[in-house]
């Protein structure tokens, strides 16, 4: 099966805090407003929270930051429960006013502790992701039941899966699946595209096809599209049935799911929609779709094609040049595709150059979050240590930055140089007792028994059997408080 460009970057809160925090604001939080607005202690009337939101956003042609954060003031200072969490979002990260985490997080936890359930959420989020600062995964939990008692169906998803999959939260799962199922009985169709996924990917619960399939469609009804993309997109992959998977994705774009367009674009490129020169011909029209659909990742495909010749002649200098001119016109992920090719390189015709990626990070920094500047710029340095003696200090800085930590950075971090990924872990498991070999960074016999007992111990276990060498593996021990 090809290592699909589109798996490589599928979570996109962990690519773009931003963007996780956004939607959580425009969905989640504004659908849990419509509710708390009826409540005695939510004293501002709808429109004037909307029209704060207006004025601060920009939208409707009507700009005025500060006249929007005095309206939500006002209406904080009288007590407005959703005025403080709307207001509180905006302090904590910034997006148009001046951030002030501290005063932004007084303000959300007043709005949770009025009874809140969006704020609730929005707070445990906060608390789960380290979206400002620090984990608290005992604040997170308590604010998630809390939200869930309220009836607030992103907090049980939210908590279902992870009391699922037992990665922030002591697995239990019973408890993870009946949260996720009361929440699709409130027609919440994130909880059952949720389930779809755990069953689909055998996360938490054994692999199931049928119940997965069962979930997604369930999901499907509720007019969200986006367990089919994930369905289809495994049964292209699998090579299970091409028509099907192909029909299942069209569906789902036909629903608004438009990502289906360039994951079949990605599958049409390398033979997997009907095999060789049928499933290539039909590139052009899904990437044309993908591109209407004003998704990022078609330059990282055509750059795709550019490198190994996919359609055209191979051509490393015309893959980066394509990456350049897609960062050039603000393509964030265009960006983050051009920093790491540059910095590792493909061993066939992109030669690997630290200081071509040094230099696309300091101009495409302002495309990037904080958290992922910081976090390119340490898979950078990994790149460049050679010794054990200079794998050390980066370690040391990987160790202390446990708010940079994710699956996502750890498969960067394994990328950018193996041997400080291993580095690191042969540190971390000697201090656990189950490594007791030098600290070298190399793959040793011992350093992979100890990394498979790790594996076995902390990940899912389907993962380890295969191979520990996978960046799934090693990103997702690193990614470990």
């Amino acid at each position: 099966m090809i290592n699909s460009l589109m798996k490589n970057w599928r979570d996109l809160g962990e690519r773009t805090i931003l963007g996780t925090v956004k939607t959580l604001l425009s969905a989640a939080l504004f659908a849990a407003a419509s509710v708390t607005f009826a409540v005695p202690n939510a004293h501002a009337a709808p429109r004037d929270i909307e029209q704060a939101e207006k004025l601060i956003w920009g939208s409707d042609g009507q700009l005025d930051p500060e006249n929007g954060k005095l309206i939500l003031e006002k209406a904080a200072a009288e007590g407005d429960w959703v005025a403080k969490r709307v207001l509180g979002l905006h302090l904590i990260f910034g997006w148009v006013l001046n951030q002030d985490v501290a005063a932004g997080m007084k303000m959300l936890d007043e709005a949770a502790d009025a009874g809140d359930a969006a704020a609730q959420t929005a707070l445990a989020s906060i608390y789960l992701w380290g979206l400002a600062g620090e984990t608290n995964l005992e604040a997170a939990r308590k604010n998630l039941e809390g939200a869930s008692k309220l009836g607030d169906p992103e907090a049980m998803r939210i908590l279902g899966e992870q009391l699922v999959l037992g990665e922030k939260f002591e697995q239990d799962l019973d408890v993870g699946l009946s949260y996720l199922k009361q929440g699709i009985s409130l027609n919440d169709p994130k909880s059952a595209v949720t389930l779809g996924e755990l069953y689909l990917f055998g996360r938490g619960v054994p692999r199931d096809r049928s119940k997965a399939r069962e979930a997604v469609e369930t999901a499907a009804t509720l007019g969200d599209g986006h367990g089919l993309v994930k369905y289809g997109e495994d049964t292209m992959w699998r090579e299970i049935n091409a028509t099907a998977a192909e029909k299942m994705l069209l569906r789902a774009a036909d629903m608004g799911a438009t990502e289906a367009y360039a994951i079949l674009a990605e599958g049409a490129m390398y033979g997997y929609l009907g095999g060789g020169s049928v499933s290539r011909r039909k590139y052009a029209g899904y990437a044309e779709k993908a591109t209407e659909a004003e998704d990022g990742r078609v330059p990282l495909l055509e750059a795709e094609r550019s490198m190994w010749g996919i359609g055209k002649r191979a051509s490393g200098p015309a893959a980066l040049a394509g990456l350049t001119l897609a960062a050039d016109k603000g393509n964030e992920l265009a960006a983050m595709y051009l920093i790491a090719l540059q910095r590792d390189g493909n061993r066939y015709n992109v030669r690997r150059s630290i200081s071509d990626a040094q230099d696309s990070l300091e101009k495409y920094g302002h495309l990037l979050s904080d958290k992922q500047k910081a976090q390119y710029a340490m898979t950078i340095d990994a790149s460049k240590a050679r010794t054990p003696a200079a794998y050390a200090p980066v370690a040391e800085a990987f160790e202390e930055r446990t708010e940079l930590r994710s699956v996502w950075f750890g498969r960067e971090i394994f990328k950018a140089n193996p041997n400080v990924a291993f580095y690191i872990l042969q540190k971390r498991l000697k201090a656990q007792g189950l490594y007791a070999g030098a600290l070298n960074g190399y793959a040793t016999r011992q350093t992979l028994r100890a990394v498979f007992k790790s594996c076995m111990a902390e990940l899912d276990r389907s993962l380890c059997n295969d191979n520990v060498m996978r960046r799934e593996v090693i990103g997702g021990l690193l990614a470990l408080d």
